[in-house]
């Protein structure tokens, strides 16, 4: 199936769905009712003509190429046809069943409907082009372009027209122009397009009713639904809608306007295997008063298939509100539901696969009533008095559907006793404290608002018994927070010495903490960051076939603190700063587990020089640039997030170092006979924090000579050794050392082995 502008394709049957049955509202009286039905047969060129009264076909009527839609006229002496393939309409004398005229419209009439004085037809074609039909002259008189085709509906009045065609176009019928137009949507959605379908006014013409089909994209799939827009015909704008949960086609109204029928044309599904459009086969009965779907019309299927489905077509009701008339393609017939069991009666064949279809008015003939049904009830309480039944009214209906205190009014007839009573405003039946124990009968009325005639009764058997022996039994336990502590409170409690599970309402009286809760079912759940200790949450049970016999209980609970550990760590820095350890959390447990930032919260106690410090933000212990060299201790604490006070403390000892310094030890040859500089620099293989030692960070002394000579030198300012000429032939020892200029206590010594045994030249290392 495909999806254009918006729109579901004409193809699929979605067009020409809406059906305006002007049947309803002051005209002139007619002394006979009439009972016929006017019935599109698009296929065989054909209008059957069926009597609602027999619920038979009285005959058929030849008209045009593939008439599509149809309209009688209020006064009921003339029905419109509009011939979609001949690009006319056939106008027949209701009388003599009979074609009496012919009218040339725009390309394919697709929707029409008819002013109630009968004097002029408002005609859609496909070009989106409304053509208004002079009755009278049967010609065109105006056209009004509203862009697309869609349905048609006129006001009671006569005053509005308005077409669904996407948007919904309101048209002044005195003017014949467009005076504003609004969007199918109580409020826009990002992702949600909501296209008018069909439509029709209520009977007083104070309501619109608006198919729209849905078309959603807001959860990045596609999915289809629909429902109906209420319009506010004075206000002209939205004022609510009724959610189908399915597309939209034909509307028709009872003609009191109390209820709406809908066909349901298509459901979209989704399996998850695949998605797409199902045929409908229901008419949604949307109970007015409460503007909601009362009921369905199940009009049935030969299978599981979507091909199977008894889709509807064209709706109507009969003037005596007693059946509802709905179309149905697939079968060849007209499916007649009763209104007041919502189910299909009968089915009337016809020669051709029906489509639209519109019943001849009569304001003359009765309404046939709804029949109203008040179901008897019965209920059980004991003396100490309450609600027995909450609402006499939830189990009756009126007209097949549920039943309120806006449908039908409450009156108390009798009752065995004063203490048993009905409150007409609610339809509770109330018990009053010591009423006498027995078996006490009380009768109520329920009358329909629309017709007070229309009554029934029904019969509240209300057993008062004593009051039963309800007793809540004290429960303790003890858990950690996050946990249910208690899984029913109401497994030790009883009612007549009975479990009390089923016969109790409950409710939670106080709790020492907004921590620990009960919840519907009765069990006690402990939050997380409720305080560790000791709590109590008193809860009540009351009867529920009396609900002021009660009984309180107290929980106890003792909530544990989770487990926290915070272990000691150990590091070290260079003096220059660094980090001595990575993470003090990487040791540390809470609840069992390792310690994160997301379930503890960092803090530094102390420290035994600001130099070192712990970062709270990712649990790193620093040492700044200058701390001095030793040992230092650094104490922090780690506490819960969502229970402070519970809290674990640990020590992190650091060990600040010295800049690791090397003197490493050279050796020489020099001749003792002439001068020379028997080693350029002691420094070449010295080292300080890993680079080149030099004068420049390092100091230089000499710490000893052996054998002591005046002939042999240490120069400090460069590290060289020099021997001066006629030195003492022999292998010498120099002690030197290097201590760091920034740190001078930071010190290492080496030797230098001279050899000047020989007469050789100097060097070496």
């Amino acid at each position: 199936m495909k999806v254009r502008h918006g729109r579901l394709p004409r193809t699929c049957n979605l067009s020409a769905l809406a059906l305006l049955p002007l049947f309803f509202l002051a005209g002139a009286t007619r002394t006979e009712a009439q009972t016929k039905a006017y019935v599109a047969d698009t296929n065989a060129n054909l209008v059957t003509v069926i009597d609602t009264a027999t619920g038979t076909v009285a005959g058929t009527i030849p008209v045009g190429t593939g008439p599509v839609r149809a309209a009688v006229t209020r006064d009921g002496t003339r029905a419109y046809v509009t011939n979609g393939g001949s690009n006319s309409i056939s106008v027949i004398d209701t009388s003599s069943d009979l074609v009496i005229d012919v009218i040339p419209v725009g390309p394919t009439p697709s929707a029409l409907a008819v002013t109630p004085d009968g004097k002029w037809l408002y005609v859609m074609t496909a070009a989106g082009v409304v053509e208004v039909v002079d009755t009278a002259l049967s010609t065109v008189a105006a056209t009004i372009s509203v862009g697309s085709s869609g349905d048609i509906a006129i006001s009671p009045d006569g005053a509005r027209a308005y077409v669904a065609a996407g948007l919904v176009y309101v048209i002044d019928t005195a003017a014949n122009v467009v005076l504003h137009s609004f969007a199918a949507e109580a409020t826009p959605i990002a992702g949600v397009t909501n296209t008018a379908w069909s439509v029709a006014f209520s009977p007083d013409g104070t309501r619109a009713y608006v198919g729209v089909v849905t078309f959603d994209m807001t959860a990045g799939v596609f999915s289809a639904g629909g429902g109906l827009l209420l319009v506010d015909t004075a206000s002209e704008t939205v004022a609510g809608t009724i959610d189908l949960f399915s597309l939209p086609g034909a509307i028709a109204l009872t003609p009191d306007g109390s209820r709406a029928y809908v066909g349901i044309q298509y459901i979209w599904l989704d399996t998850g295997y695949g998605a797409g459009f199902f045929n409908g086969r229901y008419v949604a009965v949307i109970d007015t008063i409460t503007k909601s779907i009362a009921a369905i019309i199940d009009l049935g299927a030969d299978g599981p298939s979507f091909t199977q489905q008894n889709s509807p077509d064209g709706i109507g009701v009969t003037p005596d509100r007693s059946a509802v008339y709905t179309a149905i393609p697939r079968i060849g017939k007209v499916a007649v539901a009763n209104v007041n069991t919502n189910a299909v009666t009968s089915l009337i064949p016809l020669t051709a696969p029906p489509g639209d279809l519109a019943i001849v008015a009569d304001r003359a003939v009765a309404l046939v009533p709804y029949v109203i049904n008040a179901v008897n009830d019965s209920a059980a309480i004991s003396t100490a008095g309450g609600t027995a039944v909450a609402s006499v009214l939830a189990n009756d209906q009126l007209g097949g559907i549920g039943v309120t205190t806006a449908h039908v009014t409450l009156t108390q007839q009798s009752s065995t006793s004063g203490g048993v009573t009905l409150d007409p405003a609610t339809g509770a039946v109330n018990v009053a404290a010591g009423t006498e124990v027995g078996i006490h009968a009380l009768v109520y009325r329920t009358c329909e608002i629309a017709a007070p005639s229309n009554c029934a009764d029904a019969t509240v058997s209300v057993t008062v018994r004593l009051p039963f022996v309800i007793d809540a039994v004290n429960d303790s336990a003890s858990t950690l927070p996050g946990r249910t502590a208690v899984a029913n409170v109401l497994a030790n409690d009883t009612v007549d010495g009975t479990p009390a599970a089923a016969r109790v309402t409950l409710s939670a009286v106080s709790s020492t903490s907004k921590g620990i809760t009960l919840d519907a079912y009765g069990s006690v759940f402990v939050a997380v960051g409720t305080l560790p200790g000791p709590h109590t949450l008193t809860y009540m049970i009351c009867e529920s076939a009396s609900p002021s016999n009660c009984d309180a209980a107290d929980v106890t609970i003792t909530v544990n603190p989770f487990p926290i550990d915070a272990v000691t760590d150990s590091g070290s820095a260079l003096r220059t700063g660094g980090t001595a350890v990575a993470n003090v959390l990487a040791n540390d447990t809470f609840a069992n587990a390792t310690a994160t930032l997301a379930t503890v919260r960092l803090s530094q106690i102390a420290s035994t020089h600001d130099g070192v410090s712990l970062n709270v933000a990712n649990g790193a212990v620093t040492v700044a640039a200058g701390t001095p060299v030793g040992t230092h201790t650094l104490r922090y604490a780690i506490c819960e997030i969502a229970t402070p006070s519970n809290c674990g403390e640990a020590v992190v000892t650091v060990a600040v170092q010295h800049l690791p310094i090397t003197a490493a030890n050279d050796s020489a040859r020099a001749s003792s006979k002439t001068a020379s500089t028997a080693l350029a620099s002691v420094l070449t293989n010295d080292r300080l924090d890993n680079a080149a030692a030099t004068t420049a960070n390092v100091g230089l002394s000499l710490v000893s000579l052996t054998p002591a000579s005046n002939k042999i030198s240490l120069d400090v300012s460069n590290g060289s050794v020099k021997v001066l000429a006629k030195a003492s032939s022999g292998t010498y020892t120099l002690v030197y050392q290097i201590c760091e200029i920034a740190m001078p206590t930071n010190c290492a010594q080496a030797t230098v082995t001279l050899d000047l045994s020989g007469s050789g030249g100097g060097g070496g290392r």
